[in-house]
C-alpha cells in the first residue's frame, strides 16, 4: 500500500512541477498528442524511478496494431510482464503505458537506467509507418532532452548515456533481442539514418502524408520457402491470453528470439512442423524465417483458422 499511494503523490508532484512542460510537448510544441487509454493506474507498474541514462527503442514485431498492442500491455499487465512507455503506431499515434521516469519492463537488466522505452507498430504499410517513424523520431528526441540524455545512438558501453537500441542493450548489459534494426531496414532505414535523424530531427522516408485506401498486406509466402521437414498449411493463427515468444532462422528454442505475439493477436503461417513435445507454426518476413511454437502435446495455445 505504500508504494501504490506512494507513487500516486509522486506523479501528482511531477505533474505539478513538469505540467508547463508536459503540455508543451503534447500540445503545442510536439505534432503529436498522447493517447491515456492504456495508461496504468497508480497500482500498476513499477513505483520505482528510473536513472536519466537511456531512451532506449524498440519496435513490436507483431502486426499488431499500436492500439491494440498497448491494449494488451494494459489489460494482462500482472507485476513483471513486458511492457514499455510508450506505444508509437496507428498513423504516428502516441500511446502511453507506464509512467515516464518511472520503470518499465521492456529490457531487462537495463530497465532500471531508463525513463522511457518506446515501441514502433510493425506495419507492411509504408504511408502509415512514415508517419510512425516521424513521431517516433520526434518523441525520443523530446524525452532526452526532458530527461537530459544525450541525442546519440548506440554509443559506447554500458554506462555510457544516450539513445539505444534494444539491440546495443542485449550486446552491453543483457538479453538476446536485437530489435529495432531489421524491421527499419525492412522499411528503408539503416542504422546510420536512424543516428541522423535522432541526432538532427530529420524524418523523411517517402510514403507520402496520407495512408493509400488499399494498402499493400503481406502475401502468404509460396511453398517454395517452406523449410525441409515442415508440411505446407496456409493459415491464421489467433493466440490465446499469453504472450508467444517467436524464434529466427530455425525452428529451435536455442534460436534467436525475434519477439512476443501479443494475446489475442494473429500469426499468418505457411507451414508446420512437430518439434519435440511442441508444434510450430512458419512463415518468412522479409526473407527471414520466423517460427512461432503454438501447441504443447495435446493443448493448442490458440484457434487456427
Amino acid at each position: 500500500m505504500k508504494n501504490k499511494y506512494g507513487k500516486a503523490l509522486a506523479i501528482a508532484m511531477m505533474a505539478i512541477l513538469f505540467g508547463i512542460f508536459s503540455i508543451n510537448t503534447d500540445k503545442v510544441q510536439a505534432s503529436y498528442s498522447i493517447d491515456h487509454t492504456f495508461a496504468f493506474s497508480a497500482d500498476q507498474g513499477s513505483s520505482q524511478l528510473a536513472s536519466h541514462s537511456y531512451i532506449i527503442m524498440h519496435e513490436t514485431a507483431t502486426e499488431a496494431s499500436g492500439r491494440n498492442v498497448a491494449a494488451n500491455m494494459k489489460n494482462n499487465y500482472t507485476p513483471y510482464t513486458a511492457y514499455s512507455t510508450f506505444v508509437v503506431g496507428d498513423g504516428g499515434k502516441v500511446y502511453q503505458v507506464g509512467q515516464p521516469g518511472y520503470v518499465a519492463y521492456a529490457a531487462g537488466n537495463a530497465n532500471g537506467y531508463s525513463p522511457v522505452q518506446i515501441e514502433l507498430q510493425h506495419t507492411y504499410d509504408k504511408a502509415e509507418f512514415a508517419k510512425n517513424y516521424a513521431t517516433y523520431i520526434e518523441l525520443a528526441r523530446d524525452y532526452a532532452k526532458k530527461y537530459g540524455i544525450p541525442l546519440t545512438l548506440d554509443a559506447g558501453g554500458a554506462g555510457t548515456p544516450g539513445i539505444k537500441s534494444h539491440l546495443w542493450i542485449t550486446q552491453n548489459i543483457w538479453g538476446d533481442h536485437v530489435d529495432p534494426y531489421g524491421y527499419l531496414a525492412s522499411m528503408g532505414v539503416s542504422k546510420a539514418k536512424l543516428a541522423n535523424d535522432l541526432a538532427n530531427g530529420t524524418t523523411n522516408v517517402g510514403g507520402g502524408n496520407t495512408t493509400p485506401t488499399n494498402p499493400t498486406k503481406p502475401t502468404t509466402p509460396s511453398n517454395s520457402n517452406v523449410p525441409a521437414g515442415f508440411t505446407p498449411e496456409n493459415g491464421t493463427f489467433v493466440n490465446g491470453d499469453t504472450p508467444i515468444m517467436n524464434r529466427i532462422g530455425a525452428a529451435s528454442f536455442n534460436a534467436a528470439q525475434g519477439g512476443y505475439l501479443p494475446a489475442y493477436s494473429s500469426w499468418k503461417y505457411d507451414s508446420w512442423k512437430r518439434v519435440g513435445n511442441y508444434v510450430m507454426i512458419h512463415h518468412v518476413y522479409n526473407g527471414v524465417h520466423v517460427f512461432l511454437p503454438v501447441r504443447y502435446n495435446s493443448t493448442a495455445w490458440g484457434t487456427f483458422k
